[in-house]
Formats: structure tokens, C-alpha cells, sequence
């Protein structure tokens, strides 16, 4: 069975110079090096498995973005036509990672903004039994007034201490 061939990389003479530009500037993000790299050693007709051994990467990344831009030339070739500036922009978007999905946050903004609104207000002034408020006070006293269903008081600490507000600790 014959394996896959690797995709041509095709390169104008603006995508040389910025592709260039981007491997050795000393104010160029680490991966746009690196891609750049894998860029142009492709371009020169290295093998994946020879850049792979070049570059000491794994030959999974080699191929992503030997991949992904041999499957930008068409964009790439209208955007030549336009200046060098949105070449350069377009190139750096081709190299740039695609955002994740992710997991959804497990609590919403407004249950965010209640908890960090309850943290302001004075426990004392609000008929409660102490006067200051700590990470499981704040537990508790969220999971009563219905804010959340549950909650930890780790979790309670992070989202203040995100926005910069202090309890005293247990």
C-alpha cells in the first residue's frame, strides 16, 4: 500500500521573504518560527520525515502545517494580489493556531457577577450571624439564595481572586 504523499508547497517570492522574515525575526512568536520553518524546508523539498529529523518535532506537526498551508495557495495567491501588509496578516493567520471548542463554563456570567455582588455586601447588615464573609460562608450562603445548585469554596475563592477580592481564609 502506498503512502500518502505529502502536499506540494508552492511559494511566491512575497511568501519567501515573509516566511523568511518570520523564521529568523528575533520578535517572532516561537510557533511562527517554527512553522515558517517547516514552511520552507518544505519549499526547498525536504521530505516530512527529513524535516521532522531537522527540526527534532514530531512528524504529526510537520504534516498539520505542511498541510494547511499547501490548503491556503488559493487564498494566498488572491491575497498576493493585494499589498504586502494583508500577505503578511494572512500568512500569520494560516500559521496561527484555530481555536478549541473547549468544555462550557460550568457557571454563567450572572451567577459569577451574583457571587462577586454578594462578597461586597456586609454579612452583619444582612441579618447573618457573622461579620465578615469567607469562602464557604459565601458557599453556603449562594447555594441558599439559590445562585447556584452547587459550588465549592475553592471555586468561590478562584472567582474572587480573579477579580482581585480578599476574604480571610478558614
Amino acid at each position: 500500500m502506498a503512502k500518502n504523499q505529502a502536499p506540494e508547497i508552492k511559494l511566491s517570492e512575497n511568501q519567501v521573504r515573509i516566511l523568511t522574515q518570520l523564521q529568523n525575526s528575533t520578535h517572532s512568536p516561537l510557533h511562527f518560527k517554527q512553522r515558517a520553518k517547516i514552511i520552507m524546508l518544505a519549499y526547498e523539498g525536504y521530505s516530512n520525515n527529513a524535516i521532522e529529523r531537522i527540526m527534532e518535532i514530531h512528524g504529526e506537526t510537520v504534516t498539520k502545517w505542511r498541510t494547511r498551508y499547501a490548503s491556503a495557495y488559493q487564498e494566498l495567491a488572491a491575497t498576493e494580489t493585494e499589498n504586502s501588509r494583508k500577505l503578511r496578516e494572512r500568512i500569520e493567520t494560516i500559521l496561527s493556531y484555530k481555536p478549541r471548542s473547549g468544555k462550557p463554563p460550568t457557571f454563567k456570567d450572572e451567577q459569577v457577577a451574583c457571587i462577586i455582588a454578594l462578597s461586597c455586601e456586609q454579612p452583619d447588615k444582612l441579618g447573618l450571624p457573622f461579620s465578615h464573609w469567607t469562602p464557604e460562608l459565601l458557599r453556603q450562603e449562594a447555594i441558599k439564595r439559590g445562585i447556584v445548585s452547587s459550588i465549592s469554596a475553592m471555586q468561590i475563592s478562584r472567582f474572587l481572586k480573579r477579580k482581585r477580592i480578599e476574604t480571610p481564609s478558614n
